[in-house]
């Protein structure tokens, strides 16, 4: 499977919107009453908004969701979707920076899709048919363009290997270390919002069929995601767990599909479990 077929699979499912077309502060004056009196400056957003995302646990979920939903509203009044884009992009990047936290962060993305305000558009999305895009189907199409822009950069990060302490502290590692956790957390991220029926099965099936196929050995890093994502997503693939909302259903392959692609994504990690240059650690998780 070709990178260029992913992205086409994955732009299907939520066309890309035009980054020529991104927000520009408008000009305020006195023609524009409405904007003038609602504005909201996207740094006081930002700043908001990420505070209650480092709050954010199971505990105070019911409350700390109600507010972000709340900023995310502030947008019904704009033409351009700005700040329920920002608070999708804020919710993202927060969501794969600790894999501790991908499930809540999943969780946070349904209950905003769910509830946010249906009249909240952005003039530069719409659908095949030249309609806008709206509310929860806007946000949830802001946040898998950014699903599809960092998985399909990869996370090759070269971590070097310390010979000594001075190496081990010295900036490159800890910025390479830091990219291959976030690489990792993306992945189970994505797992996760599948789990949360934010993501179709093809889509799931694209992305696994991507960390399959390579050419020569494999990066370890992608392996190690293969493993993580397959843990996480290989039940609800599998269908040994129905999938509870009703929306989903006609995306769903059938079983006999599904238990034959799975069979296949098992028969390929054995094979590369077997190649020479792997670690013993990446071997055992493929096993």
């Amino acid at each position: 499977m070709s990178d260029d077929n992913f992205s086409q699979n994955l732009l299907e499912d939520s066309k890309s919107y035009d980054t020529k077309n991104r927000w520009v502060p408008q000009v305020l004056d006195n023609s524009s009453p409405k904007l003038t009196e609602d504005f909201i400056p996207l740094d006081a957003v930002q700043r908001e908004v990420k505070v209650l995302l480092n709050k954010l646990t199971l505990k105070n979920f019911d409350s700390i969701s109600s507010q972000i939903i709340d900023y995310a509203n502030k947008s019904k009044d704009e033409r351009d979707g700005r700040i329920l884009r920002e608070v999708a992009r804020l919710i993202f990047v927060s969501s794969f920076d600790d894999t501790r936290y991908c499930a809540i962060y999943a969780q946070l993305c349904r209950i905003v899709m769910e509830r946010v305000d249906p009249e909240i558009i952005d003039e530069n999305v719409k659908n095949t048919e030249g309609k806008f895009i709206q509310g929860g189907t806007l946000f949830r199409k802001y946040l898998l363009n950014r699903c599809q822009e960092e998985f399909e950069k990869g996370w090759k990060v070269n971590v070097p290997v310390p010979s000594n302490e001075k190496r081990e502290l010295s900036d490159e590692y800890y910025v390479a270390a830091r990219a291959k956790r976030q690489g990792l957390g993306l992945i189970c991220f994505i797992g996760e919002i599948f789990k949360s029926n934010m993501l179709t099965e093809r889509i799931m099936h694209e992305c696994i069929k991507k960390l399959l196929i390579f050419k020569g050995s494999p990066e370890e890093e992608e392996m190690e995601s293969l493993c993580k994502l397959m843990n996480t997503v290989g039940e609800q693939l599998d269908h040994v767990k129905p999938n509870p909302h009703e929306q989903m259903k006609s995306t769903q392959l059938d079983r006999a599909k599904a238990k034959k692609y799975m069979e296949s994504y098992f028969d390929r990690m054995e094979e590369i479990s077997k190649l020479p240059n792997l670690s013993n650690r990446i071997k055992f998780m493929l096993m």
